[in-house]
């Protein structure tokens, strides 16, 4: 196994390149706000909190629900400055680490993570979840998760020899642990606990495969020539391997759980 990132890396790899980040990540299912709504505290005129949103791809569906306020804990200066630029009256931006410093005990209806958690300590992270959630209040995470099912040799060629983000340090990406994050969730003292997994095929080229992985943590660390000569042999190899068009599966992993109450 390769090294690890450093958790901190988190807090600036996205912002390096905020365009390219918004461009190649990939939404998430409609189906994880439509059960949010169902079951997970999502309705008009409850007050959110997001961590970790990136360049928004999830804070814009909590305000199409009509969220009546969506406070975003972004790390990142330019992400939180890119989220800002919106203009969007129900949106606070804060820009700051998730922890013990984030103000505003009880007073959230839902908390969510997308694509996020694993960039924090689950224990002393969901404790700060339990402290800002109004009782009975809900916290959903979720993942897009980028590595095909089964065999992917496009996504073992791009970290061929790359540092690990903190949700890939074992053979299995950290959302797919699904006993792992469930035991975590109720150590936390959160109830209701569910677990559902999403999955859906979408077409591809290799150009937007490249324009995804190049969103990767790992891959904006590297120095500029070194990032594009491999996106370069990527791009290249799914040309080769699977054509100019192609259909990729990706899983989004999605937990739900209440705070007692």
């Amino acid at each position: 196994m390769s090294n690890a990132l450093d958790r901190a890396v988190g807090t600036t790899a996205f912002g390096a390149d905020v365009a390219g980040y918004a461009a190649g990540r990939l939404d998430y299912p409609g189906e994880v706000f439509a059960i949010l709504v169902e079951r997970g505290g999502m309705a008009p005129g409850v007050s959110v909190l997001e961590i970790g949103p990136g360049t928004g791809q999830a804070t814009r569906e909590l305000l199409g629900a009509r969220a009546a306020r969506v406070v975003a804990v972004e790390p990142d200066p330019e992400l939180s400055a890119h989220l800002r630029e919106w203009g969007e009256a129900r949106l606070e931006v804060a820009n700051m680490a998730f922890g013990p410093a984030v103000p505003g005990d009880g007073s959230f209806d839902l908390i969510v993570a997308a694509t996020a958690f694993h960039w924090l300590e689950a224990g002393p992270a969901l404790a700060d979840v339990r402290r800002l959630l109004k009782p009975g209040g809900h916290f959903a995470m979720w993942w897009n998760v980028f590595s095909e099912p089964g065999e992917d040799p496009l996504f073992d060629a791009l970290f061929d020899g790359l540092a690990r983000p903190p949700s890939m340090l074992s053979d299995q990406h950290y959302s797919l642990d699904a006993a792992a994050r469930t035991a975590d969730l109720a150590a936390a003292g959160l109830t209701a606990i569910e677990h559902v997994m999403l999955e859906r095929r979408i077409a591809m080229t290799p150009a937007s495969l490249r324009a995804l992985f190049a969103t990767f943590s790992a891959v904006r660390q590297l120095p500029t020539e070194q990032r594009e000569a491999r996106l370069d042999a990527v791009e290249a190899q799914a040309l080769r391997e699977r054509g100019d068009q192609f259909e990729r599966m990706f899983q989004t992993p999605l937990y739900i759980a209440r705070s007692p109450g």
